[in-house]
């Protein structure tokens, strides 16, 4: 359990990392005044290295099985000599103490230190872009999980700075001149690249319902539409909180759009860490506990679609819920917004569960 604990911090550190170094080349005016400590973010670079060391260790302590003559050390010093994700892992290790250094001896807001930082933290996505299940099975699998992770991160970590470390004037209508179209193009690239990620890893989307692995993807993408949602309503509908001018609607209201990408984040750190139905792996599959709870002792893992009355119930249901959100947040029901986006994501997930067998 502990590992996906540790993925959930590592995007954690690379979304805060990438939105502290992406504010330090917009203007005072143009983003509200935030206070964000320096060491925060030297804390965050160095909990790349660590907390992606959490893989290296689950397979070392793997491989023990099947070496039992060497050594722990032995292990270790094969993992990151001979794999991919090792030689990532020590790649990472060394850029990202290179920021920290660099962060300690020079002044931030010195203009070759940003590009310094920029041009690192791009390294550092790419070098864990190169450790992940998509490259390994695709050369392409590198480019979409970098543009995945960076265009997250970006997104998420600015959003994430501006939310809780908002300490003065929000200068709002400035913010948003430039965050909305670069957040329109981050949520761009985050699905063209999940979706190509998907098709690389995942043979049958459908068949991966009935395992762990397809399970959780489903939920992250249901997960993702009240997030979009709400990041499109924070956007545009700022009449609600007085164009920025009521600070604390404006703030719960992105603290929560917050909160539901920490909880995508948390989906993604599961699915870092469970083996990909892809080709070979998949020959073979076993229904996971819910599907079994939802459909009975399954054997034959070829779904089809099976529509019945509690299944479409549960997912008009859900359509249902997703539709009120807008309505709940213009009358600023915080109680029902969060009910409904709970509903928006767990009936059509059940649902969709339900229509195949």
């Amino acid at each position: 359990m502990y590992f996906y604990f540790f993925e959930t911090l590592l995007y954690l550190s690379f979304a805060f990392t990438g939105g502290f170094i992406l504010l330090l080349f917009i203007s005072e005016s143009s983003k509200p005044q935030i206070k964000v400590p320096i060491d925060l973010f030297q804390y965050a670079l160095l909990g790349i290295p660590l907390f992606s060391f959490a893989t290296i260790l689950r397979t070392v302590f793997s491989l023990r099985d099947f070496a039992e003559n060497l050594t722990f050390i032995e292990l270790l010093i094969i993992v990151l000599k001979d794999y991919d994700f090792g030689n990532a892992w020590v790649l990472n290790l060394i850029i990202c103490t290179v920021m920290f250094i660099i962060t300690q001896l020079g002044n931030i807001k010195a203009i070759w230190l940003k590009w310094a930082l920029a041009f690192a933290w791009c390294l550092s996505i790419v070098a864990h872009g190169w450790a992940s299940h998509p490259a390994s099975f695709t050369k392409w699998g590198l480019l979409y999980q970098s543009v995945h992770v960076a265009s997250l991160s970006i997104w998420l970590g600015t959003l994430i700075i501006v939310a809780w470390f908002t300490r003065g004037d929000w200068n709002w209508k400035a913010f948003v001149r430039w965050f909305t179209p670069m957040s329109i193009g981050s949520m761009i690239l985050i699905t063209f690249a999940g979706i190509m990620m998907m098709f690389i890893i995942v043979d049958n989307y459908i068949n991966s319902w009935g395992i762990n692995y397809g399970e959780a993807l489903l939920l992250k993408h249901l997960v993702f539409l009240p997030l979009l949602l709400l990041a499109f309503m924070n956007g545009f509908m700022t009449k609600l909180t007085d164009q920025g001018r009521n600070e604390r609607k404006l703030q719960w209201w992105l603290r929560v759009e917050t909160v539901i990408a920490l909880l995508m984040l948390m989906i993604t750190a599961y699915l870092g860490v469970q083996e990909p139905p892809h080709e070979g792996e998949f020959e073979d599959p076993k229904a996971s506990s819910l599907f079994k709870l939802l459909n009975g002792n399954i054997t034959d893992m070829s779904l089809q679609w099976h529509w019945n009355l509690p299944s479409l119930a549960l997912i008009l249901l859900g359509l249902v819920s997703l539709a009120m959100l807008m309505m709940s947040y213009k009358r600023e029901k915080r109680g029902l917004f969060i009910l409904l986006t709970s509903f928006a994501i767990v009936f059509p997930f059940l649902g969709l569960l339900l229509a195949v067998q």
